[in-house]
């Protein structure tokens, strides 16, 4: 019986095999996919002995406008011992470490590692039946003369795995507004992604597209002889070049640093802009990261991301409505000190309501008064509508979007909130919100006849393959906002706060013989819902020079009033010279000299180094060679830029033997730009000063990777 049962038991079984085979022919024929995997037969047969590669585009890289990479890719290796004796290549000869302890000793030193941990790493990982084996830290990021130098050794068994990594070569260098790329996982495939500013926002044009290879295999898993089936090319991403110049930057990122710890501020932010083209050419914050440490603290961009009460420096959109209006008397008086508008506590001027007696309104502006701002919004030197138009057309309480960057709207208090103190305090800049970005466009009415620039970032974008600019950033204009007479007058008052013996900006009075004018401004901070009484927003709003405004300038600081408005004098008077200097040598006539004694570079790319040192020299130019080499393959500064006998010219050869010159003497600046274009790692000891000492002399020869150290006295 139970032999009976057994044999049903298996006849039923085989019966459903059968049926199941059958079924899956049938449904093979229809389909052509296996019945229970679903599997593309076809496809899967077709699959067998091949293999695909990503054939990875090169991200594109960022540069300065004055050609400076700020953004750049390197290879990197992780090495791999292979440790299983069945792996051979192509030529049936091993691939595999076959000398354990020899491979240690060879490789150990060259990376760092003790050889007899490595070979005991390696011995314990074989014991234990393992492929492969990695090293770690001592293995990982390995550069490409490293990987050479293991190569070179023939010893077999060593393979490496690339990867790209995004190198800034600047460090900390506009890092809010630069960001950063870092390896992850996209598309399922491993590669540098955008995580934050330009590298983000134009994560796609940088990354260009990656292609492929498939390959044709023998039965061992090996790669046939021209067996490339089928490929693909990557295409590589494009270069992206800002605005912003590279020596300016460097300045500012330096100047801003120092005297924004010296304040004992908590945040800190400076942007310069060329008026006539809002050319942002340089714009730092404070405190700062590293992209390649990317210790960041706060991921708000200062510029495009933070609204705030900005204190005075917006009283000159009232008093240019006022003007525009016709109703201004700028010599009519006004009793200062404090406004009473009905409320329990009347508005005050910011010496504690004490205010300087009967005074006109021109001085009002000058000493900065709450007051003089009332008088003109209520007693008949305005009208609200015009007012409240003219913040609208500079385009103020607005959300905008520059090269991707989505900047903040700011808040209109007195949109909701009808009181009379909403009005009111809008117009001296406390309760409503705005920021450095809408400040920088708004003054620029004054520095074009009345229309404001569009601030922009990104100059242009160029495809690596073929050269072609394909995206130019084009300046753009607003309609007319003020007549030619309103910004004469207002560059008049800005002039008085700067110069007037009554003004609160005498402090930034540039001491080149330039006049410098501007506004200044502190907002009360709010901390826990209120007004704090030891923390502000103190702003300066600049422009220069006064009879036609090349540079805009905005400076704020946050935090406690240390001496506040000298550390942000320092900072003014330290950059605005450069940038002036910049933006003449772009708009310089096109001769070589000039009638003061300055000398406008031309490009000497390509021409003979020797050549061009003695004709420099002809000129008292400092000319300082980099390389031993012939010819000039970079310059710097750049061509058309105007230098004095002051000025250090540097030029850069197709050697890489450097032969060491004598620093002492030399500037900071000097010195960061020589260690840019020598790649020699220089280190800097001392914050300031000149040059007192170098760890190795002149005349030594060096590489690029070297490392010396200077001391400033």
């Amino acid at each position: 019986m139970n032999q009976f049962k057994s044999a049903k038991i298996a006849y039923v079984i085989f019966a459903l095999v059968i049926f199941s085979l059958v079924a899956n022919i049938v449904y093979l024929g229809l389909t052509g996919k296996h019945l229970i995997s679903d599997n593309d037969i076809a496809a899967f047969a077709q699959s067998r002995g091949k293999a695909e590669t990503v054939e990875y585009a090169d991200r594109g890289e960022i540069f300065t406008s004055d050609n400076e990479i700020v953004a750049t890719n390197v290879k990197k290796y992780k090495l791999i011992a292979v440790l299983s004796s069945s792996r051979i290549n192509f030529s049936d000869k091993a691939a595999y470490v076959e000398d354990i302890v020899a491979t240690a000793n060879a490789i150990g030193p060259i990376i760092g590692m003790d050889p007899t941990t490595m070979a005991q790493q390696m011995q314990e990982k074989a014991a234990a039946g393992a492929y492969q084996v990695e090293f770690g830290n001592y293995g990982n990021n390995l550069s490409a003369s490293v990987k050479k130098q293991i190569e070179d050794t023939g010893l077999p068994g060593l393979e490496f795995e690339d990867s790209n990594t995004r190198n800034y070569p600047y460090g900390d260098f506009c890092s809010y507004i630069i960001g950063y790329a870092k390896s992850s996982e996209k598309d399922s495939v491993k590669q540098l992604v955008g995580e934050m500013g330009l590298e983000a926002i134009y994560d796609d044009t940088l990354a260009g597209e990656n292609g492929y290879k498939v390959y044709q295999m023998d039965s061992k898993g090996y790669v046939l002889p021209d067996g490339i089936l089928e490929e693909k090319d990557a295409v590589n991403g494009q270069d992206i070049y800002l605005t912003i110049n590279s020596s300016l930057q460097r300045e500012l990122d330096y100047q801003l640093a120092n005297e924004a710890a010296a304040a004992g501020a908590s945040k800190a932010s400076c942007t310069i802009m060329e008026a006539k083209t809002g050319k942002i050419l340089a714009t730092s914050t404070y405190p700062s990261f590293n992209p390649n440490e990317r210790n960041i603290s706060d991921y708000k961009n200062f510029l495009f991301d933070t609204a705030y009460e900005c204190g005075s420096v917006f009283k000159t959109f009232v008093y240019a409505s006022s003007i525009e209006s016709g109703l201004y008397s700028g010599e009519a008086t006004y009793e200062s000190g404090q406004y009473d508008y009905g409320a329990s506590r009347p508005i005050r001027d910011h010496n504690n309501g004490a205010g300087w007696g009967t005074i006109t309104y021109n001085e009002g502006f000058y000493r900065s008064s709450n007051v003089a701002i009332c008088n003109l919004l209520e007693r008949g030197y305005t009208n609200r509508e015009d007012v409240e138009q003219v913040y609208e057309d500079l385009g103020f309480f607005q959300s905008s979007t520059v090269d991707g960057f989505d900047a903040a709207a700011g808040v209109a208090l007195y949109k909701t909130d009808s009181s009379r103190a909403a009005y009111l305090t809008t117009g001296f800049g406390q309760g409503s919100t705005v920021t450095s970005l809408q400040l920088l466009k708004a003054y620029s009415a004054f520095a074009n006849d009345g229309k404001t620039v569009d601030p922009y970032l990104v100059e242009r974008i160029v495809d690596t393959e073929t050269n072609e600019v394909t995206y130019a950033t084009k300046t753009n204009y607003s309609k007319q906002i003020f007549s030619s007479q309103t910004v004469q007058q207002i560059r008049d008052l800005l002039k008085g706060v700067v110069s007037d013996e009554t003004g609160t900006g005498k402090k930034f009075a540039l001491t080149n013989g330039v006049q410098m004018i501007g506004k200044t401004g502190t907002g009360q901070l709010v901390e826990n819902g209120a007004y704090s009484t030891t923390s502000y927003t103190k702003s300066f709003m600049g422009m220069a020079p006064y009879e036609d405004p090349q540079i805009i300038v905005n400076i704020v600081f946050q935090g406690p009033d240390n001496d506040t408005t000298q550390h942000q004098a320092n900072v003014i008077q330290n950059v605005m010279p450069t940038a002036l200097s910049i933006v003449s040598s772009y708009n310089a006539p096109e001769t070589t000299s000039t009638s003061d004694g300055d000398y406008k570079l031309d490009s000497f790319i390509n021409q003979s180094a020797s050549f061009v040192k003695s004709k420099l020299e002809s000129k008292s130019i400092n000319v300082q060679l980099i390389g031993n080499g012939s010819t000039v393959l970079e310059q710097y500064p750049e061509a058309k830029t105007k230098v004095t006998k002051n000025d250090r010219v540097f030029l850069k050869t197709e050697s890489t033997d450097i032969t060491l010159p004598n620093f002492v003497g030399w500037s900071r600046k000097d010195i960061s730009t020589y260690a840019s274009l020598s790649g020699l790692n220089i280190t800097i000891q001392g914050d300031s000063g000149q040059v007192a000492a170098q760890s190795l002399p002149e005349g030594t020869l060096v590489h690029a990777g070297d490392t010396i150290t200077i001391a400033l006295q």
